[in-house]
Order: structure tokens, then sequence, then C-alpha cells
């Protein structure tokens, strides 16, 4: 599974377990949608997307390379142990290399393994706001580096053209499923293009869609969070 099919399961999974409104049972990796899941009126696609400004989010590319290489050098420590870590950036990020940033996050990581705690400035390493680290939630441990950046309110044109442009694939997921979700991810910890959306306005906002549910997950710090159903014009 690749890097960004981690990341839409980690999102699918905490949304489940923050609303009762997903049914059980094992989630199918897939593409267009992005997961499958057996339910007994057929089968459930689920498309994950994320709600965010995109020019400032690609600009965190360089960053995201820094996780997976922090996390290979953590496991060759002979005493290392799956562990959650969820660093978040700083602006001085920018001016250290990504061998830098990687490990110096893998040292204090393996030094606060079992700390089960989120640490703050001037606790960390330079380059990083904060860092969390907590018990795997699996026998890998995921490793998520996030960006600090600037929050704006998200307009209903944001999240509709995000709706717009995954309705332009519903022929391609009735292929495989009888039922189709699409939830967008709406992650308060993101750094870069991050926004918010009021729930007041949320409650008065209707949407042009053709999926049999639009969920969105105001995904808090840690994995919790709320999902709301969208209303359909």
């Amino acid at each position: 599974m690749d890097r960004k099919k981690e990341i839409e399961l980690l999102y699918l999974e905490e949304a489940r377990r923050a609303s009762p409104i997903f049914p059980r049972g094992d989630l199918v990796p897939h593409e267009r949608p992005d997961f499958l899941l057996p339910v007994a009126s057929g089968t459930l696609g689920i498309e994950v997307t994320e709600l965010c400004r995109e020019a400032p989010r690609a600009e965190g590319g360089r960053l995201a390379n820094v996780a997976p290489r922090a996390k290979a050098l953590h496991s060759k420590r002979p005493d290392a142990k799956p562990v959650d870590v969820s660093p978040v950036f700083s602006n001085d990020a920018d001016q250290l290399k990504v061998g830098v940033l990687a490990k110096s996050l893998a040292d204090f990581v393996h030094v606060h393994r079992d700390d089960n705690a989120s640490f703050e400035w001037p606790d960390v390493p330079e380059g990083y706001n904060s860092i969390g680290v907590f018990p795997a939630l699996d026998a890998q441990g995921r490793w998520l580096c996030f960006r600090v950046g600037d929050t704006v309110l998200a307009s209903r044109e944001l999240i509709g053209e995000r709706i717009a442009e995954k309705n332009l694939r519903l022929a391609e997921y009735h292929q495989v499923a009888s039922e189709t979700w699409l939830v967008i991810v709406n992650d308060l910890f993101l750094g870069p293009g991050e926004v918010c959306v009021h729930s007041e306005s949320l409650a008065q906002w209707t949407f042009d869609f053709a999926f049999d549910k639009v969920l969105l997950f105001e995904r808090q710090p840690g994995g919790s969070g709320e999902v709301i159903e969208l209303r359909r014009h």
C-alpha cells in the first residue's frame, strides 16, 4: 500500500471511530472509489478527498519525504518499537535539509518512544513546532508530518468544487459499488493550505451531488473529530 493510500485509510478509520454512521466491516483498498466495504445491500464504495487550498498544500511536497526517512532510520535501531508519530514543522524547516530533519526526528522519537505524549517548542528539535509520540495502532506504526500554516474559512464554493470534481467519476464508482459515499476530510492539523468551516454555515448550505451520502470529517489533532452529513439541493 502506497503512502497516499495509507493516509486515506488513516483518515477513513478515524472518521469511522468518530461517527456511527459508517457500517462495520473490513475496508478493501481500491481505486475509484478509494475503498470498498461489503454491506447487506451489496457493496458500499467510499471515495476520500481532502478539503484544502491546493497551492500552499503543494508547497509541502519536499517535507513529505521527512517522515518515511525518519521512520526508516528509527526502525534500524536494535531497540526500536512501533510508534505513531505526529510532528508539526515550523517555518524554520524551509531552511533545513530533509536528511537533517529526518535524523533529528528519529533521534527524538527514539528517546521518547515510551512516553505517549506530545512535546512542544522549545523542547523539540530545530525545524519542529511540536512532536507527538504515541503507542502504535498497528504493527508498523504511522509517521505523519504536518506543516504549520495559516488557516482560512472555507467557502461554500470550495466545498462545492471538491464535490463536483468527484461527481464526474460516479459512473466509474458505480461499476463496482451499489452505493457510493464521498468523505471530505477537513484536517485541522494540516498546516499549509488548511481551511476550517463554521458549523453554522454548514447547517445552511446545500450542495449539488449524486452520491448517496456526502460526509465532511472535521479532523482534530490526534485523529478525533466530528462527521457532518452535508445536505443536497
